[in-house]
């Protein structure tokens, strides 16, 4: 399964230079590398970011696909690139269009909208769109992940707060426990810790947002 911290270090895209980043030649295939050369080139031209076509193509050398898959793969990066900047419009950093990129692999694009809204102007969403991947990717689905994100950004949880808990339900769906049960589980310490104070009438909102089944027992040590 994906984790969290994996999934944001190969998306981030921030703080290269267009000196770094130039598509590798791909080995004997000089007409593959002539097109994927010119896909970097026209992603870099429309002001995205390229690094995460360029560590996919990496990836894709290292694992020896073949050109021509290596270039249909670039060449849907770049289309979810351009879709991800209009979903987080009006001004999503390099890293919060890779995070929606890698969301649109499991979510469609008015979900990346429901999270850009839900969280506060100034506000990066690379991790809450890193843990809704993530989420979905364990089993969770589409419509009660985003409900779940969206819900907690409302509620005031934390960068980490949110990586924290996409990192447990990873964790105890690796160790074979249900993603609902899991996240359920996990949910019920995440809220307590959002509002000590009244916590059962803040996980009592979100859980009703979410239409969730009840909350089951300890999670696996």
């Amino acid at each position: 399964m994906l984790s969290i911290a994996m999934i944001l270090a190969v998306r981030t895209a921030a703080g290269q230079s267009a000196a770094s980043s130039a598509a590798p030649a791909l080995p004997g295939d000089g007409e593959a590398s002539a097109a994927l050369a010119k896909i970097v080139v026209a992603t870099r031209d429309k002001g995205l970011p390229v690094d995460p076509i360029l560590a996919k193509v990496r990836y894709a050398l290292v694992v020896h696909a073949s050109p021509a898959r290596i270039v249909a793969t670039a060449r849907d990066m770049a289309a979810r690139l351009e879709v991800a900047r209009d979903a987080l419009a009006p001004h999503p950093s390099a890293n919060d269009i890779a995070a929606g990129e890698a969301a649109l692999n499991y979510v469609p694009r008015d979900v990346l909208t429901r999270v850009r809204t839900a969280t506060p102007r100034d506000s990066s969403v690379a991790v809450p769109l890193g843990v809704l991947t993530q989420l979905v990717s364990n089993g969770v689905s589409v419509k009660r992940a985003a409900e779940i994100v969206t819900s907690l950004i409302k509620h005031g949880a934390s960068g980490q707060q949110l990586a924290s808990l996409s990192n447990d339900v990873n964790s105890d769906v690796q160790r074979g426990g249900r993603p609902d049960d899991a996240l359920d589980v996990r949910m019920r310490g995440l809220t307590a810790a959002l509002a000590p104070a009244g916590a059962a009438a803040v996980a009592a909102d979100i859980l009703n947002t979410m239409g969730s089944h009840p909350v089951p027992g300890k999670p696996r040590p």
